[in-house]
């Protein structure tokens, strides 16, 4: 078995023959609709990041200032999370044009430097053939591939924290300021760009040296840059009225009841269980976190994974809803199934390593299959209804006047128009809203009859009948999109 490696901070990586095959084995993959349009799984979320980054680069707009599409005739600026990712796909958007593959490409970049981080993490836990494995499973997995080149800071935050834990690890080892300065960025960066971060990765670097000043220091930095920002944000949201709903009671996140559920749970696990560890992975996290620690630092992987459980539970509603609070759990059980893995290799008799081959063979199936039903199959321009109807609004209304976007909470519609406007969902439309938003300069009110998000259905009853009516529609005829223009 692999000793750890050196904690120094070089790029030469350890592991067998093909050290570098994980990275680009990780990059082949997140290749795949690299020029894919904001369309698909969780497009809402991604238009939202699209959206932010095209209005920096258009409005050249400074990083305190984000501006969603959805604001109506008001300034746009919003209360969202720290918009790092968005600025810098904005930047890149400056210097080579407005090419959503930019921002994929830069997802791409963070993913590759989060596998590289999540191998040397495992190597310096576990030996050098764990650690490779373990950065195997990370480039691999469905939930890190589709997360590793969307239009979303997820890949960022795994690269920010994957930073955190390994040179938190080396800080730990061999002390270091430079060790330090580097988690310190990697925490402060997570936390600005998600808020749980500052709970489920900051509880596993505390442990790794909990007697330490400097590693709370570093957490104290990171709460007051997060409390800093947070507090502007909010300033704006006050500004403006527009937010991604953090706090307050129209916040959607926090949903208590849901935690004495058994199927809350049940269907974390089962969806993490497919899509996060493709089936065969679960079996084989039990098995590592089973086996005997090795060294008394690797007790940071099991204690993070009931952290990130923990932080999810914080807003039960939005984790239920959204798998990528669950995408930090990987950080944390990759390096356990490479220890597992490596372990099951040096047990097996001949017969037992072509039997673990199948194995292997198997999880790359299923992961291949995962991500082409789930994720790829549903990014095909040809083949969306939201993409063509974004193309008749481009040719049927003007530009500089906003639209009423009948889609709820979901921007997709603007984003693909390049069209400014509001969101309503249809239990809000009404004659009075209607008049007044046209008199704020409104061109047309847009929607579909099919769905009323783009992950939700349109629903037959009353409130689709009432909808009709007010458009001036046939109820015979409220099927597909619409586009209503006025006069």
């Amino acid at each position: 078995m692999g000793t750890p490696q050196s904690m120094n901070m070089r790029l030469i990586l350890p592991g067998p023959r093909w050290p570098w095959f994980p990275l680009l084995m990780g990059a082949a993959l997140r290749l795949v609709n690299i020029n894919a349009p904001i369309i698909g799984v969780h497009s809402w979320r991604q238009a939202d990041t699209a959206a932010l980054a095209r209005n920096f680069q258009l409005n050249q707009l400074p990083i305190w200032l984000p501006q969603v599409d959805w604001g109506g005739v008001s300034s746009g600026y919003a209360e969202t999370d720290f918009p790092l990712y968005s600025y810098g796909v904005g930047l890149l958007y400056q210097f080579f044009g407005l090419h959503e593959w930019l921002a994929r490409g830069l997802s791409l970049l963070c993913s590759i430097g989060a596998i590289y981080l999540v191998q040397r993490l495992g190597s310096n836990l576990f030996g050098q053939m764990a650690g490779w494995w373990g950065g195997l499973f990370f480039a691999v997995l469905p939930l890190s591939v589709f997360y590793g080149r969307s239009v979303q800071p997820e890949a960022l935050l795994m690269l920010s924290s994957a930073l955190a834990l390994e040179r938190g690890l080396a800080y730990r080892q061999q002390g270091g300021k430079f060790n330090l300065v580097l988690m310190g960025l990697g925490l402060v960066i997570a936390s600005l760009v998600k808020v749980l971060p500052l709970f489920w990765l900051g509880i596993p670097l505390l442990w790794l040296g909990w007697r330490r000043w400097p590693l709370w220091l570093a957490g104290v930095i990171a709460l007051l840059a997060t409390v800093a920002w947070y507090a502007h944000a909010h300033q704006l949201f006050l500004e403006t009225g527009l937010s991604f709903g953090f706090w307050g009671s129209k916040a959607s996140r926090y949903s208590w009841a849901d935690l004495l559920n058994w199927r809350y749970w049940g269907d974390i696990l089962l969806r993490f269980s497919l899509r996060g560890l493709a089936v065969l992975g679960l079996p084989l996290l039990v098995f590592g976190l089973w086996l005997p620690k090795q060294n008394e630092a690797e007790g940071m992987l099991p204690l993070g994974l009931g952290v990130v459980l923990i932080a999810g539970a914080l807003a039960p509603s939005s984790s239920y809803i959204h798998e990528y609070y669950q995408l930090p759990l990987l950080l944390f059980a990759c390096p356990l199934l490479g220890k597992a893995w490596q372990k099951l290799q040096l047990k097996s008799t001949k017969i037992g390593k072509r039997w673990l081959a199948v194995a292997l063979g198997l999880v790359l199936i299923i992961s291949f299959t995962v991500l082409q039903l789930d994720y790829w199959s549903k990014e095909n321009p040809n083949k969306s209804d939201i993409w063509a109807q974004a193309q008749e609004i481009k040719t049927t209304t003007p530009k500089n006047k906003p639209l009423i976007s009948v889609t709820a909470g979901d921007p997709t519609l603007l984003y693909l128009s390049d069209r400014k406007g509001w969101l309503v969902t249809p239990e809000a439309v009404n004659n009075e809203l209607l008049s007044a938003l046209r008199k704020e300069g409104a061109s047309a009110v847009v929607g579909s009859w099919n769905k009323i998000e783009n992950y939700s259905d349109f629903e037959e009853g009353p409130v689709k009948q009432k909808l009709a009516k007010l458009l001036g529609i046939n109820k015979n005829q409220t099927n597909g999109n619409y586009i209503i223009i006025f006069e």
